[in-house]
């Protein structure tokens, strides 16, 4: 992996495999990312003010490897990593401070969503807020970390115990989780919203810096019925906008997003989570035809640097562990 600038992303395509549970190792140490001691020390530093607030450090899976069989077979191996490890490598690789390798470009935590259609044809996003990561961007619901918060309550979620946890590294288990959030956010039933569980990708890019998993889903409610969740601004993109608003995303890569506040949603920067998840997902979302290959094509001569990597059987992928 070699330290980029400008607007990356990698893809690992996963042809639509249902990936069930990420494998852990008998070897404790490769169950652990390894922190030199430079960067140990940042993470701890960085993590008392937030610790003394009552954050709670909890428990997040990372990817280790993914490797891909004769019989089509998909298999991903990690372990778990401290959330307050992600926010001190985090803040380490965006400040490409000398405690951490510049050949390191991302985090190898994982996070799991789903795109989510509207019984009307939009697809909900928001705008993330000012003082938070990636300010101004959209980034579509529900998305999060695969997280010890999923199945313990938040005083309870950095307990020891927790990082073993079987559903920890239950990606339909997390899915879940995402799915009883959605409904809770827009005031439905848990049973109106459902996803494929069938993944399109793992991906990575340079405003997340950290990994991801992506399919789709929906919930069987037309936008107008929806609650609007307070102090967050939601956008219901309908599906005949959504190829304008993929084909902008090569130009607005090299939009300064910081106060940059179109009215227009179509002119709004994705983070790279969404506009790959919006790229990969588009045609079993919306059931019309989007040319994955002319697009990435498309996007690239336009600003972003899109790397997708071959996933036919035999393939395997070492992703990093070790700061």
């Amino acid at each position: 992996m070699v330290h980029r600038k400008g607007a990356w992303i990698e893809v690992w395509p996963l042809q639509g495999h249902n990936l069930g549970k990420i494998e852990t190792s008998s070897d404790n140490e490769l169950n652990r990312i390894k922190l030199n001691r430079e960067l140990s020390e940042h993470v701890e530093k960085l993590w008392v003010p937030k610790s003394a607030k009552g954050w709670k450090s909890s428990w997040v899976p990372f990817i280790r490897r993914l490797s891909f069989d004769s019989n089509q077979t998909v298999s991903i191996h990690g372990g778990a990593m401290a959330f307050k490890e992600i926010d001190g490598i985090n803040q380490a690789i965006e400040n490409e401070m000398p405690i951490v390798s510049p050949d390191l470009s991302y985090n190898p935590c994982l996070s799991v969503g789903f795109l989510t259609a509207t019984k009307d044809g939009k697809v909900i996003f928001q705008r993330r807020a000012q003082n938070v990561h990636c300010p101004n961007m959209l980034i579509h619901e529900p998305c999060g970390y695969m997280t010890s918060m999923a199945f313990a309550p938040r005083a309870e979620c950095d307990k020891p115990e927790h990082a073993t946890d079987s559903r920890l590294f239950d990606i339909n288990a997390q899915l879940d989780d995402r799915k009883r959030e959605i409904a809770e956010t827009f005031g439905v039933p848990k049973e109106l919203v459902s996803y494929h569980p069938e993944q399109d990708f793992l991906g990575c890019g340079w405003k997340t810096i950290e990994t991801y998993f992506s399919t789709t889903g929906k919930i069987d409610a037309d936008s107008r019925d929806l609650k609007l969740p307070e102090k967050q601004e939601v956008f219901f993109v309908p599906f005949e906008h959504l190829k304008e608003l993929i084909y902008n995303q090569g130009r607005l890569s090299r939009v300064n997003p910081e106060g940059y506040r179109p009215s227009n949603y179509r002119e709004i920067p994705l983070i790279d989570e969404s506009l790959i998840g919006l790229v990969y997902g588009y045609e079993r979302m919306t059931g019309d035809k989007l040319d994955i290959p002319q697009t990435i094509d498309r996007l690239n001569r336009d600003g972003l640097e899109i790397k997708v990597h071959d996933t036919s059987p035999g393939k395997s992928y070492d992703f990093p562990n070790s700061f």
